[in-house]
C-alpha cells in the first residue's frame, strides 16, 4: 500500500538534501516533530488497551487448565529464546558502535535518563499519573494486572469488560491507521532531517548492521531453535514446514497473524492432522500472544536507538530488558505496525530521541513481513509440541 509513495519519498528527501534549502529543512523538521507528536499521543493508550483487551478475552475454563499451561508455556519459553538470542547477536555486533559498560554507574548519573528511577516506575502508585508520565512499563503492569483481574470475574461481566476493551482497542486502531496514512510525508520529513544532520557514514553503515541483527536473531529462531524444539519431541520440521507454507505465504504478504489465523487453521487440520479441538484452542491464543520476532524487534531496537543517543546499559539491565521486551511482545495483539509502537513506547518514557525511529520507518514494512511469518510459524511449531504431547499422556 505504502511502497510506492515510501519510496518517492525517498527519492524526495534526498533532494532536498542536495538542495541546502534551510526553508525545506524547518518544513521537514516540522514535519517530523508532529509526526513524533502523534506517536507519543496514540503508542501508549494503544498498548495499554492491546493488552487488557487480549487477556480479558482469554477463556479461565477448567476443562482446559492444562492445555492452557502448555500454551503458555512454550509461548514464554521460545520468546525468551528469542529474546537472548537478539540481544547474544546484539552484543556480537554491537550495531550502535558503544562499548559495554560494567555497571549501571554511567547511565545513572545522567539525570534525565535514571535507570534506576525507571525501574521503580515500574510499580505505579496512581492509575492516572501513569498515562500523565507517559509510563510504558507501568501501564504493561497495569495492563496485565486488569487483564487477569477481569478473567476470574464471572462470565458475564468478564465478557462485558472484554466489549469495553476491544471497543477502545478498535476505536485507537482506527486512528491508528489514519495516522499511518502521512507515513510518507513522515519518511520524507525524516530522512531529510537525518541527512541535514548526520556528521559522516557511520551512521548509515550503523543502521545495516542493526537490521542484520534483527534479520540474524530471527533466521536462527525460525530455521534453528524451532526445529531444533520439533527433533528433540520427535516431530519431522520439514514436513511441518510443507505442509504450512500456504499458510506462511499468507502471512508474510498480509502481515497480520489474525488475517492469517483461518488458512492456518485449515493446514494444521488438513496437512498435519491435528485435532479441531485442539488446533482451535492453541492456535486463537498462540496467534494473539506468541511473538518471537516481536520481542527480538523490541529488545534490539530500543537497545540501539538508546545507544546511538549516548544511553548506556551494563549486561544486567540488558537482561531486564528481556523481561521488558517479553512483556511487551506478549502485549501485541493485531496492532498495525505493533512492534514499532511497542518499541516507540519504551523509548518515549525513558526520554530517548526518536529520530532513529524516523530511519527505520521505512524499512519497518520489509520487516514486519518477516516477523509475521516467523510468529505464524513458531505457532505452528508450538501446536505440534503441544499435540505431540497430548497424544503420549
Amino acid at each position: 500500500m505504502y511502497k510506492f509513495p515510501v519510496l518517492m519519498s525517498i527519492i524526495l528527501a534526498v533532494i532536498s538534501y542536495y538542495l541546502h534549502n534551510d526553508f525545506i529543512f524547518c518544513g521537514a523538521k516540522l514535519v517530523s516533530d508532529i509526526f513524533i507528536s502523534l506517536l507519543k499521543l496514540i503508542s501508549l493508550p494503544l498498548v495499554f488497551f492491546s493488552i487488557t483487551a487480549t487477556i480479558s478475552g482469554l477463556k479461565n475454563s477448567i476443562e482446559i487448565k492444562t492445555l492452557t499451561k502448555k500454551t503458555l508455556f512454550y509461548t514464554l519459553f521460545t520468546t525468551t529464546i528469542a529474546a537472548l538470542i537478539a540481544l547474544s547477536i546484539y552484543l556480537l555486533i554491537s550495531p550502535a558502535n558503544k562499548h559495554l559498560v560494567n555497571s549501571s554507574i554511567e547511565s545513572a548519573n545522567a539525570k534525565s535518563h535514571s535507570y534506576f528511577s525507571y525501574l521503580y516506575s515500574l510499580i505505579p502508585s496512581n492509575f492516572i499519573q501513569v498515562f500523565l508520565d507517559n509510563n510504558v512499563a507501568g501501564s504493561i503492569l497495569l495492563a496485565f494486572l486488569i487483564g487477569f483481574a477481569v478473567i476470574s470475574l464471572p462470565p458475564q461481566k468478564q465478557d462485558v469488560l472484554h466489549q469495553i476493551f476491544s471497543a477502545l482497542f478498535d476505536t485507537l486502531l482506527i486512528i491508528a491507521r489514519h495516522i499511518l496514512k502521512l507515513m510518507p510525508l513522515a519518511v520524507w520529513a525524516f530522512i531529510t532531517c537525518f541527512l541535514y544532520e548526520v556528521k559522516g557514514n557511520s551512521e548509515f553503515y550503523n543502521i545495516i548492521w542493526y537490521l542484520v541483527c534483527i534479520s540474524l536473531a530471527n533466521l536462527i529462531q525460525a530455521f534453528v531453535i524451532l526445529p531444533l524444539l520439533m527433533w528433540y519431541k520427535g516431530i519431522s520440521p520439514i514436513q511441518t514446514f510443507k505442509g504450512v507454507i500456504p499458510a506462511l505465504i499468507l502471512a508474510f504478504f498480509s502481515k497480520s497473524s489474525s488475517a492469517t489465523l483461518p488458512t492456518t487453521i485449515e493446514c494444521v487440520q488438513n496437512k498435519l492432522k491435528i485435532p479441531k479441538k485442539l488446533s482451535s484452542f492453541v492456535l486463537p491464543i498462540c496467534t494473539t500472544i506468541n511473538m518471537n520476532a516481536c520481542a527480538a524487534f523490541i529488545l534490539t531496537t530500543v537497545l540501539f536507538v538508546s545507544e546511538s543517543n549516548g544511553y548506556n546499559f551494563s549486561l544486567g539491565e540488558m537482561f531486564i530488558w528481556i523481561l521488558l521486551s517479553i512483556a511487551a511482545a506478549i502485549g501485541n495483539a493485531g496492532v498495525p505496525m505493533g512492534c514499532y509502537f511497542m518499541a516507540t513506547s519504551y523509548l518515549i518514557s525513558m526520554k530517548i530521541p526518536l529520530n532513529i525511529m524516523g530511519m527505520i520507518l521505512p524499512v519497518y514494512t520489509i520487516l514486519d513481513m518477516f516477523e509475521t511469518a516467523i510468529n505464524v510459524w513458531s505457532d505452528i511449531c508450538i501446536t505440534r509440541v503441544i499435540h505431540k504431547e497430548c497424544s503420549r499422556s
